[in-house]
């Protein structure tokens, strides 16, 4: 379990270059969901809120509760060439790359961005990206992503 006090004194804060979108950042592993995965904590004048921690410590807690769901929504949006790939992609490893946990957003509380990469072709490989929102400890919606749109809120 991570405190606010933790936060502030192991992660990085990083200021906003414009605007006001300042954040705390840190890399965590996740057993079986690659390497590493940056944690993004949004702040507002150097100050996090518990609330944020809670969602945090609570998705860590039991992140596999929301693998199924994840990998159910991968399965049922395949396009007719990676379904042809299925069993290579459902045994490809889901990794978490970006935990990004906002400040008093009403759509969701915590935001994933995750994946999953397979051979498409002799050496080229393909990723299938995706945004999971998470609120109140339930997934609230899931999209399939390109590698430059991951940011933008799910409609």
């Amino acid at each position: 379990m991570i405190t606010i006090e933790e936060i502030k004194r192991d992660f990085s804060f990083i200021e906003a270059l414009t605007g006001n979108s300042e954040c705390y950042m840190n890399s965590e592993t996740f057993e079986g969901h690659g390497n590493f995965c940056d944690i993004y904590f949004n702040s507002f004048n150097r100050e996090l809120k518990q609330s944020q921690v809670d969602a945090f410590n609570e998705f860590k807690q039991n992140p596999k509760k929301y693998v199924n769901e994840i990998e159910q929504y991968i399965s049922s949006t395949l396009s007719n060439s990676e379904s042809n790939k299925v069993e290579e992609i459902s045994n490809a490893d889901l990794t978490f790359d970006v935990i990004e946990i906002p400040q008093d957003d009403i759509k969701y509380d915590l935001v994933l961005i995750c994946g999953k990469t397979y051979k498409q072709f002799l050496f080229f490989k393909k990723n299938i990206g995706l945004r999971v929102e998470i609120k109140s400890g339930r997934i609230n919606s899931i999209q399939r992503k390109g590698k430059w749109d991951s940011q933008k809120d799910n409609e």
